[in-house]
């Protein structure tokens, strides 16, 4: 029986080590200009084609097209940086945690 115990955690740590990306969201940043010239900043564009918009955004990862793996979650808040009509709203978004996917 103690086998069989020790068998099944062994399983369980390896499957669990193999899905460490599981939680993270595929995305890329997006420079969309500075937001006093109408732009919105940095934006992340999710792989199912949403962009949100986060709330802060380390400077290492402040590069146009950069491809990451992000862990996030929303405000509730919904934020706008255009001026002009029709504006485009966006979720303010807390990264948790970030990193570069190859």
């Amino acid at each position: 029986m103690r086998k069989y115990l020790l068998a099944a955690a062994i399983l369980t740590l390896t499957a669990t080590a193999c899905n460490k990306d599981k939680d993270y969201t595929r995305a890329i940043i997006l420079d969309t200009g500075d937001v006093s010239q109408d732009g919105c900043g940095y934006l992340l564009r999710l792989e199912d084609g949403r962009e949100e918009k986060p709330q802060y955004l380390p400077s290492a990862f402040q590069h146009n097209g950069l491809n990451v793996l992000v862990k996030y979650h929303r405000t509730g808040v919904l934020d706008t940086c255009e001026s002009s009509v029709p504006r485009r709203f966006f979720d303010l978004v807390k990264i948790e945690d970030i990193k570069r996917r190859d």
